[in-house]
C-alpha cells in the first residue's frame, strides 16, 4: 500500500503528541504503584471523573477548560488523600486479590455515579484558549494538542526533579525501596502513602484539564485510560519518569504508524501487541529496576 510521506510525518507527529499525554496520565498510576505497590484498577475512572469535573466547572463558571486546573488540582489532591484514607489504607497490607477486588468495586461505583449524573451522552468543554493550528512544513499541529504535550513533558520533568532533588522525593524513593527502613529513619510511612496517592491524583487532574480541550468524555472513557496506563507502567518497568515517558512515546508513535499503514478502527491493537512482545522478551519492562 502506497502511503504519502506527508501522511506518515503527520501521524508520527500526532503519535508523539498523544504519547506525551499517555505518559502523564500513566505517571499518576506509576507513582502510586511504585511507592505503595497497590493494584489500583480504578485509575482510569479517576481520569474519567477528573474530565467530568473539568467539564462541570468550565460550564458552571464559564471559564476555559484548561483554567479549571486551578480548582481541580487541589480538589483532586484532597480526593486522592481521602480515597486513600477511606479505601486503600484498609487493604494496603492485604493480599493482591483484596486490592484488586476493592478497586474494581470503586471502578464500578464511579462509573455508575458518572452515568447517573451525566447520562451516557458525551460531554465536551465549550470554551478554550487553545484553538487554531500551527503549520510545521507539511505537518499540521493543533495548538491544543501541542500545548497539552508540552505541559505533560514539563510536569513529568518537574516531578522527576522533585523525586530526585528534594527531601520529599528522597523520602518517597526510600519508602518505595524499603518501607521498614524508611520508617526507622523517621518517615511517617502511612502519611507518605496518603500524600503520594493524593499527588498521583493531582497529576491526573492536570492531564484531564488539558485532554478536555480536544477530547470528549463519557462514563466508559475510564476503561480505555485505565488499561492504557497499566500497559505503560508495565512496559516502563517502574523505571521512574524516564520509563513512563519513553513507553508513552513508543505507544503513541506506534498508534500513529498503525493508523497510517492499517485500519484506524483497530488503532489500539498495535499498542497491546507491542506490550505483549516487550514483556515476552523483557518481563521486567524496558527500564525495570526490580
Amino acid at each position: 500500500m502506497f502511503v504519502s510521506l506527508n501522511l506518515l510525518l503527520q501521524n508520527i507527529a500526532n503519535g508523539l503528541l498523544i504519547g506525551c499525554v499517555y505518559a502523564l496520565v500513566a505517571m499518576g498510576l506509576a507513582l502510586q504503584f511504585g511507592v505503595m505497590n497497590v493494584i489500583n484498577f480504578a485509575h482510569g475512572e479517576f481520569v474519567m471523573l477528573a474530565m467530568y469535573i473539568t467539564f462541570f466547572l468550565s460550564f458552571s463558571l464559564g471559564i476555559p477548560g484548561e483554567l479549571t486546573l486551578l480548582f481541580t488540582f487541589p480538589i483532586y489532591f484532597v480526593f486522592g488523600y481521602v480515597v486513600y484514607k477511606l479505601v486503600i489504607d484498609k487493604v494496603i497490607d492485604a493480599p493482591a486479590v483484596s486490592q484488586i477486588g476493592i478497586t474494581i468495586g470503586l471502578l464500578i461505583l464511579l462509573q455508575n455515579l458518572a452515568l447517573a449524573a451525566w447520562k451516557a451522552e458525551p460531554k465536551a468543554v465549550q470554551s478554550t484558549f487553545l484553538t487554531g493550528k500551527i503549520n510545521l512544513g507539511s505537518v499540521v499541529v493543533p495548538v491544543s494538542r501541542l500545548v497539552t504535550a508540552v505541559v505533560s513533558v514539563v510536569v513529568l520533568f518537574l516531578l522527576n526533579w522533585v523525586l530526585n532533588k528534594t527531601y520529599f522525593g528522597v523520602s518517597v524513593r526510600a519508602t518505595s525501596d524499603d518501607m521498614r527502613a524508611a520508617a526507622l529513619m523517621g518517615v511517617n510511612v502511612r502519611r507518605m502513602y496518603a500524600v503520594v496517592f493524593g499527588l498521583g491524583c493531582s497529576i491526573i487532574a492536570i492531564a484531564a484539564a488539558f485532554i478536555m480541550t480536544f477530547q470528549q468524555v463519557n462514563p466508559l472513557a475510564g476503561l480505555t485510560w485505565g488499561l492504557l496506563s497499566w500497559v505503560i507502567v508495565a512496559m516502563g518497568g517502574l523505571g521512574g519518569v524516564t520509563g513512563v515517558l519513553a513507553s508513552g512515546l513508543i505507544l503513541g508513535v506506534a498508534e500513529g504508524l498503525e493508523i497510517t499503514f492499517w485500519d484506524p478502527r483497530a488503532s489500539t491493537a498495535i499498542i497491546y501487541l507491542i506490550f505483549i512482545l516487550v514483556l515476552w522478551f523483557k518481563p521486567k519492562g524496558l527500564f525495570g529496576r526490580r
